[in-house]
């Protein structure tokens, strides 16, 4: 593995996540070997098939996007003259493959799961660090974020946590995030956090 070259790094994890246990469909056996050449550019046996080999030279261009801008591509915004093209195109591929990840091979989701910059559901993601900033604010204060309006973050995690206990009054949380809330409200009740119990 070289670590000057993240893609070979990334490759490398989804190979052997892939070889631990290897599945029969034979697409997985082209995507891994597309990564490979890819990701030591100047291999010397090239790739056969131009379906993986496209595929893989559109994540590693989502992946470099990220590297160089700190963010994803959008694929919109409010204002479309400002979005430039190659992004649009690079936000479309992602959600792409998030609308067909049930025709992805084993491969192709391994590989996307080691991603960095990849989600494939980035709204449970962005669920998830909130949670995580409340669970680290009762760690702190022993209380559930309030609406201090001296306290930007405070009171954006407020207001976050106050639609969340409003879906799960109305019975529109999932059970896993039900869960999760009703263990911030236990951290709550016993002023500890967390950070003692994990």
């Amino acid at each position: 593995m070289n670590g000057t070259n993240p893609q070979e790094n990334l490759y490398a994890k989804a190979e052997a996540l892939w070889l631990k246990d290897p599945d029969p469909d034979p697409r997985s056996v082209r995507y891994a070997e597309a990564d490979r050449n890819s990701a030591h550019r100047g291999a010397s046996r090239p790739t056969a098939a131009k379906r993986p080999a496209n595929w893989v030279s559109a994540l590693y261009s989502y992946e470099d996007y990220w590297r160089e801008n700190g963010r994803t591509p959008r694929e919109r915004t409010r204002n479309l003259a400002t979005l430039p093209a190659e992004e649009r195109r690079r936000g479309e591929w992602a959600r792409y493959q998030r609308r067909f990840e049930d025709k992805l091979c084993r491969y192709q989701l391994l590989r996307l799961d080691v991603s960095p910059a990849f989600e494939l559901d980035p709204h449970d993601q962005a669920w998830q660090e909130n949670f995580d900033a409340c669970v680290q604010h009762v760690d702190l204060t022993g209380k559930l974020p309030s609406h201090n309006g001296a306290d930007t973050v405070e009171f954006s995690l407020a207001r976050w946590l106050g639609r969340q206990l409003r879906q799960l009054q109305m019975g529109t949380q999932s059970a896993g995030r039900a869960a999760q809330l009703a263990v911030l409200m236990a951290l709550q009740n016993t002023g500890s956090g967390l950070r003692h119990s994990r």
